[in-house]
């Protein structure tokens, strides 16, 4: 028998024409001036032209050159690129454009150079509604727009199942609501006293971490649950009492104090897939190899980098890898998270999604919470 409910559903050219009088010549007796005044006013019109390109170029080049400084300073890879060859091969692609507009084209391409496939410019507009700076906006983002849905379910009364949903905001008091949601929800599923938890990544396209973090703590567990590297450097990724930190630093916490399950000891299988991405796969590093955490379905897409954001002077945003992230033992993950049990989906079936769940469901119900149950055994990848 299965109960469901939707806790939370937050889906609530122009062309200018250059005429030079210098090309054309006068009838005897006249100046080429006095023969053709309006085309001596053109060629002033095209003079100013010439005079706003050169300083849309120039102003062009300077972003360029912000972006350029970040990257030097900030770049995870910095020690290994030839910053002066890739600097002057970027201005002279720009400038043989011809283009103002090519400034967010040549970052790009030069992330291409190096790469990068994780690091981009957010235009000012999509920026303005990351950061929820509404005084940019010509209105306030629907929260459609900002944070996927949340819902979850209870599957045979005795296992719940929730979605994790993507996060395209950092405004604080979205972000405490989402976090405030999530927890409300698992303390709603949890009036069961429900030992055995699917967490559904597959949908999670990413974005900000730290709401989802906070939100699913309670059956993450307190501590250390990653790290972001960086050279040498390592700093912790942790949940503690309904907050997530990055070092001694809180990132998100709900409004409250944080919801404890009525289980101690949970058994979480995770969902992922090739569309979990960045900020999903955070989460579902998080739970790797952790006592009493599975991970099922397919990999996921491979952005298990860190960025963080850079503010450009016409308000677009770099969004820039700064460093590696590692499980909770420490191991630096390359590329896609592998899943403890794989479960290829299958292009023509009607419930290709749904054959993940039920072979989570289906290892669970054979389960026990002290460990794997007889005849289950996960494939490890």
């Amino acid at each position: 028998m299965r109960q469901s409910f939707i806790f939370l559903n937050l889906l609530f050219s122009s062309f200018f024409s250059i005429i030079y009088c210098h090309t054309l010549a006068a009838p005897p007796g006249k100046s080429r001036a006095a023969c053709s005044p309006v085309l001596q006013r053109n060629k002033v019109f095209s003079l100013k032209q010439d005079t706003v390109g050169l300083a849309c170029l120039q102003k062009a080049d300077s972003l360029l050159d912000e972006a350029l400084t970040f990257m030097r300073k900030n770049y995870y890879r910095r020690d290994f690129i030839q910053w002066d060859d890739l600097t002057a091969r970027a201005k002279m692609r720009l400038m043989e454009s011809g283009s103002c507009e090519e400034a967010y084209n040549t970052i790009g391409w030069c992330f291409r150079q190096l790469n990068e496939q994780h690091s981009f410019v957010m235009p000012p507009a999509k920026a303005a509604r990351y950061n929820y700076d509404t005084a940019s906006l010509s209105k306030a983002p629907l929260l459609s727009d900002l944070v996927g849905e949340i819902k979850g379910e209870w599957i045979n009364d005795s296992i719940a199942y929730l979605t994790l949903p993507w996060v395209s905001t950092t405004d604080s008091l979205i972000c405490t609501y989402i976090a405030d949601s999530l927890q409300a929800l698992i303390a709603r599923l949890d009036t069961r006293k429900i030992s055995r938890w699917i967490i559904d990544l597959r949908k999670n396209s990413g974005g900000n971490c730290w709401p989802m973090l906070a939100g699913i703590g309670p059956l993450l567990g307190e501590g250390v649950c990653g790290y972001f590297v960086a050279s040498e450097e390592k700093i912790p990724i942790s949940y503690r009492n309904g907050a997530a930190f990055q070092g001694k630093h809180v990132l998100c916490r709900v409004s409250g104090a944080g919801y404890r399950t009525q289980c101690i000891r949970k058994s979480v299988i995770v969902l992922t897939g090739r569309k979990t991405v960045s900020a999903g796969e955070i989460v579902a590093l998080a739970f790797k190899g952790k006592e009493q955490a599975w991970l099922f379905g397919e990999p996921t897409a491979g952005y298990t980098t860190a960025n963080a954001t850079y503010s450009l002077s016409d308000h677009s945003m770099l969004v820039l890898t700064v460093c590696q992230e590692a499980d909770h033992t420490g191991r630096v993950c390359q590329g896609s998270i592998q899943p403890d049990k794989l479960i290829p989906l299958v292009p023509d079936a009607l419930d290709a999604e749904d054959c993940v769940r039920s072979a989570a469901v289906n290892w669970l119900l054979r389960s026990a919470t002290g460990g794997s149950p007889e005849g289950a055994s996960l494939d490890t990848q």
